[in-house]
């Protein structure tokens, strides 16, 4: 027979769990402990919110104390914001390193069109000569780049670039063109228009102040009577730089000095079109479709019926110190899974006493051994008294020939089971793996359709744009030349007031006769100038009746207009109601949209 270890709860006094009862005082106490302690706290400040922790009466409590109800008369200063800038006397402009600007007021009004960015590569120790698709150049110098500590940047630096032309490219970009001088509001009539930007690594770069930038932009505004601006996007207005000099002609005159033009070309990148953001779209589409098979794959394996492998009984070894628990089962019910086995001592018990059989313990505590489903480590407690033992369980006679039996029985059925579950996952597998190629055809099929699509567009665009300067003769044909110290938004323009003679109070109505709701936006192009008036949706239109003008609407999401036919013939029979007709919906590029207005 082997040892028996014999353990009774004792039951705890009623004095003690009396003394625990007042929970409530406990946390009180703590937390008043904890604004105390907050108070004192020199790195309080620091942070919006500190927690404390205890644990209490076996509970953990918790106290967040925030600093706005502990410091209610100490509120924290905040830290100003140092600002880095280099100025240029050319321009009387700065380069603000850290300060971003604020661009929020430029806001296209129309979501599907806008002048896309043109991205170019340049090596800032090269520099470059970029031609872009309108046959413009940016002469781009060596070394004209600076990080935001004013440090030279070597290495490939991004340029972006865009252009603008007409009116159609004016409204789309959603910049502002109106002009305050002195307390005197203008709109500006546009020659060309440039927004250039720079990065390295994603990271804005600044134009080195010794160096400058030359755009020249190719302008089919003849007339010499525009000056240059750049756009100050801090006080959202624009800034007069100087007269706008540009030299009339194709090529700029030869023998002009201080300027480095080095030779190497720097090809475009093309504009997107619906069919391109399409096609991306349903590419970048796949991999989340693969990542939704492959979690549904894994549920389906995850929910099939587990098969369990059984421990195989271990039978004791005779001649080894063993000894049994001899325990009530109702008292102790989480003992009962170890019934009618033996515990072996294991090795590595040195101090192991047989005596050990002669306590009655209060407890005893099963918990997982130093070799997971072998060994366990049994705790004995009376009072202060605490032993541990490793020990091993294991059965003798015929519990383990009956054990044994068991798990014969239940191992046939683990493995009928287990072939089950191996044959369905093999067959969600191969449903898987097969879901996943045909994902990964169609992912290459976008792929090589998004390429051939954007080569097809490339070469249209080019041709657009050729035929676009190729329409305007060599006489017809200036060169407008920005010098650019910063990075921005820069306009050849000449400010114009409202146009004045005549006034008409427009109703805006549809091809029904309904009236026009949620009117957003009301553009008044001038068709014999580069200009577009942005009016108060509610006002009146001031117009010359010796000029031609139309009107673009945004409202509802859509976007309406008036041509310039309509509109003359509204305004000579003081006809006030401007019946006005819907763009089509699904135009989404400037040039289809400039088509669409007329202009």
């Amino acid at each position: 027979m082997s040892t028996k270890f014999n353990l009774n709860r004792q039951p705890v006094p009623d004095e003690e769990i009396n003394s625990h009862k007042d929970f409530g005082e406990l946390v009180k106490a703590f937390k008043k402990q904890s604004i105390n302690k907050a108070r004192s706290d020199s790195g309080f400040l620091k942070n919006k919110k500190i927690t404390y922790s205890a644990v209490i009466a076996g509970a953990t409590v918790l106290c967040t104390v925030t600093y706005f109800s502990v410091f209610k008369n100490n509120p924290a200063k905040p830290k100003s914001n140092d600002k880095i800038t280099t100025s240029n006397t050319n321009q009387n402009s700065t380069n603000t390193f850290l300060n971003k600007p604020n661009t929020a007021f430029i806001a296209p009004p129309i979501s599907k069109i806008n002048v896309p960015y043109q991205s170019y590569k340049v090596k800032s120790e090269q520099g470059a000569v970029i031609k872009t698709q309108s046959n413009s150049k940016i002469i781009v110098p060596k070394n004209a780049f600076v990080n935001s500590k004013g440090n030279t940047i070597v290495g490939d630096v991004e340029i972006k670039f865009r252009e603008f032309h007409n009116q159609a490219d004016i409204i789309a970009s959603g910049i502002p063109m109106k002009y305050d001088s002195a307390g005197i509001q203008t709109h500006l009539e546009s020659a060309g228009m440039i927004d250039i930007k720079g990065y390295q690594n994603n990271e804005p770069v600044f134009i080195n102040p010794k160096k400058q930038i030359t755009v020249e932009l190719q302008s089919a505004q003849t007339a010499d009577k525009f000056n240059m601006y750049v756009l100050d996007t801090i006080a959202k207005n624009w800034t007069y730089l100087n007269r706008d000099n540009s030299l009339k002609g194709l090529e700029r005159q030869k023998g002009e000095k201080g300027h480095e033009k080095p030779k190497t070309e720097v090809d475009s990148v093309i504009n997107e079109n619906a069919i391109t953001k399409k096609l991306q779209q349903q590419l970048n589409a796949i991999p989340p479709k693969i990542e939704t098979e492959k979690t549904t794959y894994t549920k389906k394996v995850n929910q099939l019926p587990k098969a369990n492998e059984p421990s195989k009984p271990i039978k004791a070894t005779p001649g080894k110190e063993q000894f049994q628990l001899d325990v009530d089962g109702k008292e102790f019910p989480e003992l009962a899974t170890f019934k009618n086995m033996v515990f072996e001592v294991g090795a590595e018990n040195k101090n192991y006493n047989s005596k050990l059989a002669d306590i009655t313990w209060s407890s005893a505590e099963i918990s997982e051994g130093t070799q997971k489903g072998k060994n366990y480590l049994l705790t004995l407690k009376l009072r202060d008294r605490v032993e541990k033992l490793i020990v091993y369980p294991a059965l003798l006679g015929k519990e383990y020939d009956a054990a044994l039996k068991n798990y014969d029985s239940k191992f046939k059925e683990y493995q009928t089971v287990l072939a089950k579950r191996l044959a369905v996952e093999k067959k969600l597998k191969e449903e898987f793996e097969k879901k996943q190629a045909e994902y990964l055809a169609e992912q290459k099929k976008l792929s090589d359709d998004l390429i051939k699509e954007r080569i097809r567009i490339r070469q249209e665009q080019e041709q657009q744009l050729a035929n676009q300067f190729k329409s305007i003769g060599n006489q017809q044909r200036v060169t407008r030349i920005f010098q650019v110290s910063n990075f921005g938004i820069y306009n050849s323009d000449c400010p114009n007031s409202m146009p004045k003679g005549e006034s008409i109070k427009p109703i805006y109505v549809n091809k029904d006769g309904s009236l026009l709701q949620n009117i957003m936006c009301v553009y008044l192009i001038c068709n014999d100038k580069n200009l577009v008036y942005n009016l108060n949706t509610s006002a009146a239109i001031n117009y010359n009746p010796n000029e031609k003008y139309s009107l673009c609407i945004i409202a509802n999401g859509q976007t309406y207009m008036c041509n310039n036919e309509t509109f003359a013939k509204n305004t000579s029979s003081k006809n006030n109601k401007f019946e006005l007709i819907e763009i089509n919906s699904e135009i989404d590029n400037v040039i289809d949209f400039k088509k669409a207005l007329g202009v």
